[in-house]
């Protein structure tokens, strides 16, 4: 499964940087939502991390290999 994005094509470590960024980010937010009680939207968030995290490992196994 390929991520079908031209951008992660044309400048890839740039894009695995950002999507890293973005994933730390969203962690961040997930875990503050958490501790605020708002499972609901921190569930939410925390999809988002993994999903950015797992686009750029997918990324960088393809600039990788």
């Amino acid at each position: 499964m390929k991520p079908d994005l031209a951008w992660d094509y044309r400048k890839p470590r740039r894009a695995i940087t950002i999507r890293l960024v973005v994933g730390i980010w969203l962690i961040l937010l997930t875990v503050i939502l958490l501790s605020e009680g708002y499972w609901g939207w921190a569930l939410l968030t925390g999809a988002g991390a993994v999903a950015n995290s797992g686009l750029a490992w997918l990324a960088y196994r393809r600039i990788s290999a």
